[in-house]
């Protein structure tokens, strides 16, 4: 019975987030379900304590790197490379697209991927108005964005929650951590830049020329309202890079070097009165880390109650293979799972099998590639979708999930394989 009314609430829980009754957000959908299985006792507060275990340190380095890339977003730095991109390229707009895409894959890479969705889709999306593009032009650009934010995740510890967690849960170094997975990243954002540019060209091409002398953009250099918390900016970038680097021989979670580089930047900039405490507080996604615990509670019911005990024994079968099927096989297995339940949970769940199933030292890096590049195929499947497509929607290019999905089942699956193919050569 136990096992039954957790799969209930679960997918009852999935249906009113796909539903969003009167535009009821996740967090609130999923806050309700576990808090159902705590007042029907299949949830205990020592299971809460296992989860929250199991995610302070990424919770608190996304807090760090939210803060952060808010402030640095308020004094300009993002607009700052936007605008030099967009003023050089605007009337090569498919180089434009690319390149865009590329800024928000480098901002992934060293901050992480709900930054990078945070500061890149509302430059988009007043890029795209500038550009007087139609509303496929538009969406366009912000699924080169969105898609980006997400499948450039992989190279770097701090790219992704993800990465953080699966990191924490085998004890993988940074460094180790790095030299595995920066060749299959790579892979990714190439494979990202080809495929979407691909599919666009001909849509951006037909509005390539539309109202381009009437465009006109500041200068990159007036987009800085501060240059000494400017130059600091770098500075902190470089200091946060290092502590990340030398963090296992310091002891330092990466929650501390994030939040550290966040208080370094706040400081400075509350002594200029740049950074007003509450509305730097409220720019942080509070919502979106209440949806992660709590479907990560909603999600740890079912494998306490035997729900996922069929997971483990899909994984040994693909990694029982030979090397190739088995790293693209269990690759495809995690992404189908963080497509369904989210891929926070989806580590969760992913991990605990692995653990479990004690195969090939491979099977993490597949995950992680999975839960980042393969998330990709619905909309639920990340938290930095989820934000994309509430921003989006605010900026006035309304979205449907059945619209997204068409795009996330083209598009996902080739960029999924040429990571997974780049992490299968590294063997």
């Amino acid at each position: 019975m136990a096992m039954i009314v957790s799969i209930l609430v679960f997918t009852g829980a999935l249906a009113l987030i796909l539903w969003k009754p009167k535009g009821l957000h996740e967090a609130f959908t999923a806050l309700a379900g576990a808090a159902v299985l705590f007042a029907l006792q299949l949830l205990k507060p020592e299971d809460a304590g296992y989860i929250w275990g199991f995610v302070w340190n990424a919770t608190f380095s996304l807090i760090g790197i939210m803060v952060f890339t808010s402030l640095l977003d308020g004094i300009g730095f993002f607009r700052w490379a936007a605008l030099h991109i967009v003023r050089r390229y605007r009337n090569r707009q498919v180089l434009l697209f690319a390149l865009l895409s590329l800024m928000t894959a480098c901002i992934t890479v060293f901050f992480n991927n709900d930054g990078a969705i945070l500061i890149m889709v509302p430059i988009v999306l007043e890029t795209t108005g500038l550009l007087r593009l139609s509303r496929g032009g538009r969406l366009a650009f912000l699924l080169g964005v969105g898609f980006m934010a997400d499948t450039a995740s992989a190279p770097l510890m701090m790219s992704n929650l993800t990465n953080i967690l699966t990191a924490d849960f085998f004890g993988i170094a940074f460094g180790e951590y790095a030299a595995s997975m920066i060749v299959p990243g790579i892979a990714a954002i190439a494979a990202t830049i080809l495929v979407l540019t691909g599919f666009f060209r001909q849509r951006i091409m037909r509005e390539e020329n539309s109202g381009e002398e009437a465009i006109l953009l500041p200068e990159p250099a007036a987009a800085i309202v501060d240059k000494g918390l400017f130059r600091l900016a770098w500075a902190v970038i470089a200091l946060m890079l290092s502590g990340y680097m030398l963090s296992e021989a310091l002891g330092l979670p990466a929650s501390a070097i994030a939040l550290g580089g966040a208080a370094l930047q706040w400081a400075a900039s509350a002594a200029k009165g740049r950074a007003p405490f509450r509305q730097t507080v409220m720019r942080a996604p509070w919502l979106i880390i209440v949806f992660a615990l709590a479907m990560n509670l909603i999600v740890y019911s079912l494998h306490v109650h035997g729900a996922a005990s069929w997971f483990p024994a899909l994984i040994a079968s693909a990694a029982n293979k030979d090397d190739l099927i088995g790293v693209i096989g269990s690759g495809l297995i995690f992404s189908l799972l963080s497509s369904v339940v989210n891929n926070l949970p989806a580590v969760l769940i992913s991990s605990l099998a692995i653990a479990q199933v004690n195969g090939p030292d491979y099977l993490p890096y597949a995950s992680l590639i999975g839960t980042s590049v393969g998330a990709k195929l619905t909309p639920i499947g990340s938290l930095a979708t989820l934000l994309w497509m509430q921003l989006v929607r605010q900026g006035g290019v309304s979205v449907s999930w059945r619209e997204y999905t068409k795009y996330g089942l083209l598009f996902t699956f080739p960029i999924l394989l040429c990571s997974l193919a780049a992490l299968y050569l590294l063997r």
